[in-house]
């Protein structure tokens, strides 16, 4: 049976700016100037805020009784309390900008990017004090890399022409350990595992890419890992079919497989024990007959509502299984202004549970491939429009994929469902309530709520 959402109500937002608090108890609306606050039950106003200028950001502290607004053009961050509304706090970054800003896990301390990377700002709330961190990469820092604790914060930084890694101590923002990672030629990203113990840090050039494991419980490095070493030493194989370079990793939640993501659309799964890899795949953009239990589910007109195919709307469109094979995957149109960058992985996300995983490429901006770890199947959905974003239940192994319409579609492991929204409204993101009880679909200017009303029905 396909689940069934009930529509509660329509919001007008600024940009997907709607989001709940971590606790599920309040539901947050940016709209031009104003902050609303509402209680997610009965979806009553609590509590509102006016900004000092249109709202471009807005994010939850940690223990939900705070809510930072920010205006990025304008460099400006206003932080509201909950329980308190007289209270609030305005930061102004000045003359090196904003580039971006977020909360410290401790609740008492702001983040705030200047542009161009020229520094990180940490801002206390209780004594009002600033202090800051300098040398950062600016071609690789895109955000504060926290361990999944709170308890350090990892940054890439770059001293005489040499990157290094800084370890601070949450506690009083003090180096605990700086790293120089000689064996890597340069420094392009860093990763916490889930346990807390170990940091990833990578480098991506095509020339020499390698993966460096460290353990802040050994206080050494554990392994090291290289695409090019395993091609060179490795039976000959397949053409494209081997890890190139490393341009992303991703921990699975349980901390025990490690994703290592190539530049040429594969992706291997490294055991965190012997750091060998235990699985592969590969994006091939034609889908074989080698596998019995890859599905593949198209996006058609519905020919009982479109009379002509040719200009069926969205909301006149189905998903079905096709049973042909090969199909041929669609490539999308490079951007023309464009010129220099290489095709990226756009979307990857694992599962809460960790057994599924789902990933988009840039090539190809209207496939997902959803990626049974466990049993090495693949489900593909092929749909029309480019996919915006994927949001897993926090629960369940439920998925909504969302492409810029105003349908949705919800992928179990039985299947896919197709769930029509309003026709006035397309769906670019999602955000869960915390429980998986609920659901804020967002449009570019518009959110909705729905109830998920049996979250025992995976079907």
């Amino acid at each position: 049976m396909a689940t069934n959402f009930n529509e509660d109500k329509i919001f007008r937002i600024n940009n997907r700016l709607c989001h709940f608090s971590n606790n599920g108890a309040f539901l947050a609306v940016a709209f031009q100037t104003n902050l609303l606050i509402k209680n997610t039950k009965t979806l009553d106003t609590y509590r509102s805020f006016v900004f000092a200028d249109v709202i471009q950001y807005m994010e939850w502290s940690l223990n939900s009784e705070y809510i930072l607004c920010a205006n990025i053009k304008k460099a400006i961050v206003q932080v509201y309390s909950l329980h308190y509304p007289q209270w609030k706090c305005k930061l102004t970054e000045g003359s090196s900008g904003l580039q971006s800003v977020t909360w410290s896990p401790d609740n008492k301390h702001i983040f705030t990017l200047a542009d161009f990377n020229i520094q990180i700002s940490i801002w206390n709330l209780e004594d009002q004090s600033v202090s800051y961190i300098q040398n950062l990469k600016t071609s690789s820092f895109n955000k504060l890399h926290f361990d999944p604790n709170g308890k350090r914060l990892a940054v890439i930084i770059t001293e005489e022409d040499q990157d290094k890694v800084e370890i601070y101590k949450t506690d009083n923002w003090k180096i605990s350990r700086k790293l120089i990672c000689d064996r890597l030629r340069s420094i392009d990203g860093i990763r916490w595992s889930p346990n807390n113990e170990l940091l990833c840090i990578w480098c991506s050039s095509p020339a020499e890419p390698k993966l460096i494991v460290y353990s802040t419980v050994w206080e050494k490095p554990v392994t090291a890992f290289s695409p090019s070493e395993r091609i060179e030493s490795s039976e000959p194989c397949n053409y494209g079919k081997e890890l190139r370079g490393i341009e992303n990793i991703e921990w699975i939640p349980s901390g025990q497989l490690l994703a290592v993501i190539g530049f040429n659309e594969v992706i291997i799964l490294l055991n965190y024990i012997t750091w060998q890899p235990l699985s592969k795949l590969y994006m091939d953009p034609v889908i074989r007959d080698c596998n019995y239990l890859t599905k593949v589910y198209k996006e058609f007109a519905d020919s009982e509502k479109a009379s002509d195919k040719r200009f069926a709307s969205c909301e006149e469109r189905i998903l079905r299984e096709i049973y042909e094979r090969p199909v041929c995957i669609e490539i999308g149109k490079k951007d023309n202004n464009d010129n220099f960058s290489v095709a990226k992985m756009k979307l990857f996300e694992f599962s809460t549970c960790g057994q599924y995983l789902a990933l988009k490429h840039e090539l190809y901006p209207t496939t997902l491939w959803i990626w049974d770890i466990y049993t090495d199947y693949l489900d593909y959905l092929l749909l029309e429009n480019s996919i915006t974003a994927v949001k897993w239940s926090p629960v369940q192994s439920r998925l909504l994929v969302l492409s810029e319409c105003t349908r949705v579609y919800e992928w179990t492991q039985k299947g896919v469902n197709s769930l029509p929204m309003s026709k006035n409204m397309s769906i670019v993101d999602a955000h869960w309530h915390p429980t998986g009880e609920k659901v804020v679909l967002c449009g570019y200017n518009k959110a909705m709520i729905y109830e998920i009303p049996n979250l025992n029905d995976n079907s």
